[in-house]
């Protein structure tokens, strides 16, 4: 046996789906290397196989001279390997190359024929098969989502951008997993300088293993202490071309069905792109309940807490008899009432993310059901409690992305300490600490609440509640972009 592959089968010998083959074929010994697993054994059987027993049996192996005789002997004769398969991805590598076993457990083929080491990719289809999004509903857009195979979230993304201005790079990170990791741009709209902060902290990762975006994100963002998220991660190939556009960074990571778009400001979390979707008359209202929402979610608890604690003045006197009658009974303070019932509705939450879908929706439906009516009937709760925590849970659905919930949930509690100690005042010390927090943040460098501040495009602050105008929307922003005209060709 020759030395190479006794060394290739020492590095592999604990791997029992590591595949062997030896062919000897007009005199020529071959090897054929790869793990099981991985392959897809027809596309080995009929293509490369058949590409070798056809390219050997065609090869001229008559003596015409000294030479021809002894490379006949030692079976070294000249086979072109890589202009005769018909498969794309084939390289030849060196002996003295040891990622060839990266090549191997990544579901390529090893060839081994006359001393000459060749690779072959010869994937199985592990991935799943194109559907539509599971966690980012959309209402009138596409529906289609990104899959665990980054080749295919490439396709989608360049089967909606079809330019020779939209890069890619890819690299390996992940010393155990190997992971392709791609980073994707528009070279003449982004900003340079965005593009080279990136590269540099992807060339500065050193992990054993990446198994999702996240792990990029948190490399990138290194040092970021802020609840909100600086980066958007989607699993909406629309979405990732509609931030391309604008001059953002997308990264793509092999196994995970997400992109990472960054930067990303405050309003990203708040708009969304469904809005270019419908007439643009009917965006300012759907713009502002969102933004309700927001205040709801955060504000709602911590503002009846205050009411009812501190400053009952600020209660019309029926209301405030209501509302007292109501507590008669419970055990508990206000705040205590609130802290058990908002934890309540989250474990729900979070048991409805983490259970089946056949017994998720179920399992939340009747259980906010069974909670709320025996809480009330108990007396550990009140009527009014109930229903202040469901408008707040359900203001917190009008947003997706789960870093951004997270980061408001906590606030939600950090408001309700504060109301509980000062009433109203507590809130607006709050809403400073609120405030401050945002504008504190930075994403890439860029200012966190753009467009609110900095104050120097009027232009954008008119898009926090509207949209532009399709027709009329021919300039980019120039905290994403260096090239602020877009494109008009006249067909």
């Amino acid at each position: 046996m020759d030395n190479y592959i006794e060394f290739i089968k020492a590095r592999l010998k604990k791997l029992d789906d590591i595949y062997y083959r030896k062919m000897n074929i007009n005199g020529n010994n071959i090897w054929i290397i790869y793990n099981e697993s991985l392959v897809d054994s027809n596309l080995v059987s009929n293509f490369v196989v058949r590409s070798l027993v056809e390219l050997i049996e065609n090869t001229d192996f008559s003596v015409k001279s000294l030479k021809d005789k002894i490379d006949l002997k030692l079976g070294k004769k000249d086979i072109n390997l890589e202009n005769s398969i018909a498969i794309n991805k084939i390289k030849k590598l060196d002996k003295s190359d040891t990622t060839v076993f990266s090549y191997i457990l990544s579901g390529f083929v090893m060839i081994y024929i006359n001393s000459e080491v060749y690779v072959v990719e010869a994937r199985g289809n592990l991935s799943r098969s194109i559907s539509e999004p599971v966690n980012e509903n959309s209402i009138r857009g596409a529906k289609d989502s990104f899959v665990e195979n980054i080749v295919k979230n490439i396709g989608l993304v360049r089967n909606r951008i079809k330019s020779e201005d939209l890069f890619y790079n890819e690299r390996l990170i992940g010393t155990k997993t190997k992971t392709k990791v791609g980073l994707m741009y528009i070279q003449n709209v982004v900003k340079h300088d965005l593009v080279e902060y990136v590269e540099k902290k992807l060339e500065d990762i050193i992990i054993d293993g990446i198994l999702d975006v996240n792990y990029i994100a948190e490399y990138i963002e290194e040092n970021n202490e802020s609840d909100f998220p600086i980066s958007i991660v989607t699993e909406r190939p629309d979405v990732t071309s509609y931030y391309l556009l604008q001059g953002r960074i997308v990264i793509l990571v092999d196994n995970s069905p997400y992109a990472l778009i960054l930067p990303a400001f405050f309003e990203d979390f708040v708009n969304n792109i469904d809005d270019y979707y419908q007439r643009k008359s009917n965006v300012f209202i759907t713009k502002l309940i969102r933004y309700i929402c927001m205040v709801l979610t955060v504000m709602t608890p911590a503002f009846y807490l205050s009411l009812i604690t501190f400053d009952q003045e600020s209660i019309p006197t029926d209301l405030l008899i209501s509302f007292t009658s109501q507590r008669e009974g419970v055990p508990f303070p206000a705040f205590v009432e609130a802290i058990i019932m908002i934890f309540a509705f989250e474990v729900l939450r979070e048991s409805d993310l983490r259970s089946n879908k056949i017994s998720g929706n179920t399992l939340s439906i009747v259980g906010a059901l069974i909670l709320g009516d025996a809480a009330v009937s108990a007396g550990i709760v009140s009527p009014i409690m109930i229903i202040v925590v469901a408008l707040t849970v359900i203001s917190g659905l009008t947003f997706q992305d789960i870093n951004i919930i997270n980061a408001l949930r906590k606030w939600r509690i950090l408001f309700l300490i504060f109301s509980s100690l000062c009433g109203l005042v507590g809130i607006a010390v709050a809403s400073t600490f609120f405030i401050t927090s945002l504008v504190c943040t930075t994403s890439y460098t860029k200012a966190f609440t753009y467009p609110l501040a900095p104050l120097d495009e009027l232009q954008a602050k008119y898009n926090i509640l509207s949209r532009k105008f399709i027709p009329k929307d021919t300039t980019r922003e120039k905290i994403l972009s260096n090239n602020l005209t877009k494109a008009r060709e006249k067909r």
